[in-house]
């Protein structure tokens, strides 16, 4: 799984960031915010996306901030699947539980059909405080903003004052009853360590999660974005994406 994170442990006044754990083969971004200061934000309106049976308020106020978020982008909003929501409500009462904040180690077991899927966890004052957190960190913006993702399951505790928050990201591998979108081919972390000269969907991946035209082909340009995103990360930045590279990114 590629735990997308910045780097790791860092810490602000506001949020506090984790270092991602091992990545295993296909699953796509997870990242860990916790928002400590509250922050005012404005009440969303309108349920976007069916609601599953029993969602709370502040879980509905997860889902409306986050599809608002992408809605204001002109991205897809996210559609609430129930199996989803039960993964996410698990996880964070087993983080309430124990006042801890930590991924989801069964997430690739707990989610079924997936063809990528992904976790932001977090905990603070509010649902305002804790999404507005998420949104100020680039990794877990991209999370939330990221255009693969066709469906999500929020899960929420509210525990001595504070709550407690796991999302859970979903692209289908298969269309179900559950699942009624038409889902295309979209790249999974590729076998060997793109380098100068490669092509193909992966290429195009991390072109466009690091902003730079969506050729397909390894160049001079997307080498120099590659080694610059490494050096940011305290590595030797010699340009070529492997697993490390990948799994950082996505």
């Amino acid at each position: 799984m590629a735990y997308l994170s910045p780097r790791v442990a860092t810490s602000t006044p506001a949020t506090s960031v984790a270092a991602p754990h091992p990545a295993p083969s296909r699953q796509r971004a997870a990242a860990l915010v916790t928002a400590f200061a509250l922050v005012l934000a404005a009440l969303l309106t309108g349920a976007v996306t069916a609601r599953p049976a029993g969602a709370t308020s502040v879980e509905d106020s997860f889902t409306d901030r986050l599809n608002e978020a992408r809605e204001s982008r002109g991205i897809p909003s996210l559609a609430t699947r129930a199996h989803l929501v039960a993964v996410a409500r698990d996880q964070a009462a087993r983080m309430a539980s124990k006042s801890s904040l930590y991924h989801n180690p069964n997430l690739t077991s707990d989610v079924a059909n997936w063809r990528w899927v992904g976790e932001n966890v977090g905990y603070g004052p509010d649902a305002g405080a804790v999404h507005v957190a998420f949104m100020n960190s680039p990794a877990h913006k991209a999370n939330i903003l990221d255009r693969d993702y066709t469906e999500v399951g929020i899960g929420s505790v509210v525990r001595n004052g504070r709550v407690w928050v796991a999302q859970v990201f979903r692209r289908p591998a298969r269309i179900t009853s559950s699942s009624a979108r038409t889902v295309s081919s979209v790249a999974s972390r590729p076998d060997q360590a793109l380098r100068l000269g490669s092509r193909g969907a992966a290429v195009t991946r991390v072109q466009a999660r690091l902003g730079l035209s969506r050729t397909g082909y390894y160049g001079r340009f997307t080498q120099a974005a590659i080694s610059s995103f490494q050096r940011q990360q305290g590595w030797a930045g010699r340009g070529n994406c492997g697993r490390k590279t990948w799994s950082r990114l996505f």
